[in-house]
């Protein structure tokens, strides 16, 4: 975080992507923190898409749920 005459800035890139979500929530129309947040990798995220049947996408999401509950 850095002091810019007297106005905190924070630093977007460098922050965890778990704080980053918190403050995205909590002000939700900054749109420097919301692009950085959306532009961020989810390693552990499950991508359906819609080029499958919907059985499909229905058992991939069943199968990411089971193994969140774990």
């Amino acid at each position: 975080m850095m002091v810019h005459g007297g106005t905190k800035l924070l630093n977007f890139k460098e922050m965890p992507l778990n704080e980053l979500r918190k403050y995205v929530l909590k002000n939700r129309k900054d749109e420097t923190a919301w692009k950085e947040f959306v532009s961020r990798p989810r390693p552990h995220a499950t991508i359906v898409t819609t080029e499958i049947s919907l059985e499909e996408q229905e058992l991939i999401l069943q199968q990411a749920s089971s193994k969140m509950q774990n």
